[in-house]
């Protein structure tokens, strides 16, 4: 009954978030490509870790140029137009990959979609935090992170399957959704930019971190020194947690050879249902804690959950350590959003987004090239040590922030007060 009534915060959110949350369904229902894209490079091109981590590392760098002009057009154009006209663009894209016969070609294309796709990332949270208040956020960016798993689940549990049989159907299977994704997002969410009217009234709220603020995006950044930093130590963060689409599945087919994949699809599912189960659970549970100390207890969720693997070869291990990881993960999401939304300027979202995007987004990139590089030298057990090694340092990290701005806080209210 408990786990009933913790939907219920779901309620009374903006139509438009709803139809959001609908839309990232239907395209997570195809998301198969990126999550198999380490395997098929390795398994069916022939490529190296090594090479397969060059590969995907350009794929994520090709974007920050995109990611960066699509920042500063959403604060000047229409951020619906752009996300559709980018989204279609990607799906056709990756639809004609699975026409293409195997070969270095399809990654080229998928390149070549990324960057595309980009554009679309910025959009998608300016609108968000256009569409939401402080007081519905987390609720709002709960639904969109437990309706794309929703989607995942039977993706995750297909795309094992496919990749060995019909490995075609990745590609068109992930266009074609993308597509049908679209159609409720076109009809039914309108253009979310604040109106003149809709500053004004942000600007006289209590909103502090997203009033306006004169100047380039760079020095409204800098003038929020916990955001910044909150932003570098989740760089790392997102570092860590990336190494289950790379590291993970490398691992699986070590360990299971041709196995591997399916055991990683396996995996990944019940990921995603542990996401649809337990999500509204923890947002529950944690919706009165700050931000940050969320995100501490995520980081802590990875040294364990990625920690541990290297100590075991055994499968049903690798399974508890995805329930670990996914509690830190489904934590992480919903409030690292959050706290990003909450102090971005209503004037400077889309740069932000950007910005910040492009921030973390080198810690993502980073990962399979780097651990690329590490595996040439040492084994996949130590390398989810160095994993888990990172991610203590985050939490201590993000801990040691939080101590600072409260006890900053503190003294500031106390100044106040004798003056």
């Amino acid at each position: 009954m408990w786990i009933i009534n913790s939907f219920k915060q779901y309620q009374g959110l903006p139509r438009s978030v709803y139809m959001i949350a609908f839309q990232r369904f239907i395209t997570s229902l195809g998301g198969f490509v990126y999550p198999f894209l380490t395997l098929f490079m390795t398994q069916k091109l022939g490529l190296s870790d090594g090479e397969a981590g060059f590969w995907l590392l350009i794929s994520a760098v090709v974007g920050m140029p995109g990611s960066l002009i699509s920042g500063a057009l959403i604060d000047r154009m229409n951020r619906k137009g752009i996300l559709v006209i980018t989204r279609t663009i990607f799906a056709v894209i990756i639809l004609i990959c699975g026409l293409l016969p195997p070969g270095m070609i399809i990654i080229y294309m998928v390149i070549v979609a990324n960057f595309i796709s980009s554009f679309a990332h910025p959009a998608s949270s300016a609108m968000m935090s256009d569409l939401t208040e402080p007081s519905n956020r987390k609720q709002s960016f709960s639904l969109l992170y437990l309706a794309m798993n929703m989607g995942l689940a039977f993706s995750f549990l297909m795309a094992g399957y496919l990749f060995n049989h019909q490995w075609r159907l990745l590609f068109i299977g992930d266009g074609i959704t993308t597509l049908l994704g679209l159609i409720p997002f076109v009809l039914f969410v309108g253009e979310s930019k604040p109106t003149e009217e809709e500053v004004k009234v942000i600007d006289a709220s209590n909103r502090d971190g997203e009033k306006t603020v004169d100047g380039s995006v760079f020095l409204a950044l800098i003038r929020r020194p916990f955001l910044f930093w909150f932003v570098v130590i989740n760089t790392f963060v997102g570092f860590v947690y990336h190494q289950h689409g790379f590291l993970m599945p490398l691992h699986l087919s070590e360990l299971f050879a041709n196995d591997g994949p399916i055991f990683f699809g396996h995996i990944m599912s019940v990921n995603t249902v542990l996401v649809i189960l337990f999500t509204p659970i923890i947002m529950t549970i944690t919706k009165n804690m700050p931000p940050i100390i969320n995100v501490t207890i995520a980081s802590v969720a990875y040294v364990f959950g990625f920690g541990m693997m290297a100590f075991t070869t055994s499968l049903p291990w690798f399974y508890l350590a995805a329930v670990i990881w996914t509690a830190g993960e489904i934590i992480a999401t919903v409030n690292t959003g959050v706290y990003i939304s909450n102090h971005s300027p209503v004037n400077h979202r889309g740069r932000f987004s950007s910005i910040i995007g492009l921030i973390q987004f080198s810690g993502r990139s980073g990962a399979p090239a780097i651990m690329g590089l590490y595996l040439m030298r040492h084994t996949r057990a130590e390398a989810w040590l160095l994993v888990g090694g990172i991610a203590l340092i985050c939490a201590i990290a993000f801990y040691l922030l939080y101590r600072i701005e409260k006890y900053l806080k503190v003294k500031k209210s106390l100044e106040f007060e004798l003056e």
